[in-house]
């Protein structure tokens, strides 16, 4: 389930498309909650240098609050702390709107396939996943591949 801010009912209604199809991919119950914000430029940038210490604007920002999950997990793989009994808290996505709209229009494709698309790279590193090694960032590529197509947003 994702707590959304600043996002619009369309913008809302797809990123819930891509979590459900997030999880049926990974075979992966949805036991979480997921906070994501679409925000603008700057304050996705200042995140981006309070945290990483990258003073630039980005598109997406992932926050997880677990490293190392091997999916699929049930909610008795968590402590009481972090399962309050219905959901688990898996972390924070941050989007940028306007770097969603020019990356679209650089890449060719509709603002829907790229905010699906970061929407879908936040959710999968949160996780777990990332791209620094190749065959990771294969890994990561095919399962989003695999989502884009399944909410008909593939390229």
């Amino acid at each position: 389930m994702i707590e959304f801010t600043g996002a619009r009912f369309a913008e809302r209604r797809l990123i819930r498309r891509v979590e459900k199809a997030v999880y049926a991919v990974l075979g992966q119950e949805d036991i979480f909650t997921v906070d994501l914000a679409v925000t603008d430029g700057e304050t996705v940038r200042e995140y981006n240098r309070e945290t990483r210490g990258v003073d630039s604007e980005t598109d997406v920002l992932s926050f997880p609050y677990f490293e190392g999950l091997k999916l699929p997990v049930t909610a008795k793989d968590f402590s009481d702390e972090a399962f309050d009994g219905r959901r688990v808290a898996l972390g924070s996505i941050m989007i940028s709107s306007p770097r969603a709209h020019a990356q679209a229009e650089e890449y060719g494709h509709s603002y829907e396939r790229e905010l699906g698309f970061l929407a879908c790279h936040g959710l999968l590193h949160l996780l777990g996943f990332d791209h620094i090694e190749a065959e990771d960032e294969r890994r990561m590529q095919e399962v989003a591949r695999k989502v884009m197509q399944a909410v008909g947003l593939s390229r």
